[in-house]
């Protein structure tokens, strides 16, 4: 108990980011995860009001569906040079796609490692794994994170991938604790995730949504490695080139989820804001799309045979 305590201390001295994981730790129980708050207070008192909940988060992939392929082709193509690029597959390995949607990002990275066995997809979005599942390469499982992650059977898996949806997650201290409990030696937990400080080019209003609706990184490594997993972190910039008008369309379909807390008249004005401050001697643009790749390893024991 002294030994469990002292840790504590340290952790305060270190970042007090770190020691509000290391009570959540200790007494195994959170109701909450919310992110970019600048003192615990403000955390505590805005907790919920901007975070999509679950019946919230499946109305707006169900509403864009149709479109969220199309919208989201360049950005795909992209995370995909960017998986490979950081994740070394065996051609028998088992791997899982959480979030996994549509399945189109899941199907790219099963042929760009020339996987034999298909990739799961988890997603809790039907409309969406009713895609999916006709895009080679890929198997579908209708469940949360948090219900795929909460049985110790489906950590068979040797890559676990959850690119751009982490944000999602109701409950990732949970998670994070039984990552820590069963995952298997040298099997590895790949997440991307968006930074608050942007790139993209969102028109005024609809930015407070997004930076309240990203992943706080430290907090999260923190906490990971706090848990005693490996945890590695890069900076990765993805450049996307369209016309304009490709990418008010992309904002009307509302492609990223945040920008489903705003109406249409929101939408309009906002484009009509870009085109005047921006846009408006352009017809082409270049975006860049800056995300932060984290690998979440459970290292092997010496002298382990698995």
């Amino acid at each position: 108990r002294l030994g469990r305590h002292s840790q504590v201390v340290r952790v305060i001295k270190s970042d007090i980011r770190a020691f509000v994981f290391a009570v959540y730790i200790l007494v195994g129980k959170s109701d909450h995860w919310y992110c970019n708050s600048s003192t615990i207070h403000d955390e505590m008192d805005e907790i919920g009001k901007h975070t999509l909940t679950l019946g919230k988060t499946l109305e707006c992939y169900r509403a864009t569906t149709n479109a969220y392929d199309e919208a989201y082709s360049q950005t795909h193509e992209e995370m995909v040079k960017i998986v490979l690029g950081k994740i070394q597959f065996g051609e028998n390995d088992f791997v899982v796609d959480i979030g996994g949607g549509t399945g189109s990002l899941t199907q790219a990275i099963y042929r760009g490692a020339r996987l034999k066995r298909n990739i799961l997809c988890v997603d809790p979005c039907e409309s969406m794994l009713t895609l999916a599942i006709q895009n080679d390469g890929v198997t579908s499982l209708k469940s949360t994170a948090e219900e795929f992650f909460s049985h110790k059977e489906n950590y068979a898996f040797d890559k676990a991938l959850m690119l751009s949806c982490i944000h999602h997650f109701s409950d990732p201290f949970t998670i994070f604790k039984k990552w820590a409990e069963w995952l298997r030696p040298g099997s590895t937990c790949f997440i991307l995730t968006r930074p608050p400080n942007t790139t993209l080019p969102f028109f005024r209003k609809a930015i407070p949504f997004f930076e309240k609706s990203v992943a706080d990184v430290p907090a999260m490594v923190d906490c990971l490695r706090h848990l005693g997993l490996k945890v590695e972190v890069s900076e990765e910039g993805m450049v996307l080139k369209m016309s304009k008008h490709r990418w008010y369309s992309m904002l009307r379909v509302r492609y990223m989820s945040h920008l489903h807390n705003l109406t249409d008249q929101d939408i309009e004005e906002g484009i009509a804001e870009l085109e005047r401050e921006k846009f408006f001697d352009k017809l082409n643009i270049t975006i860049v799309d800056n995300i932060t790749a984290i690998t979440v390893r459970k290292e092997k024991l010496p002298f382990s045979n698995e």
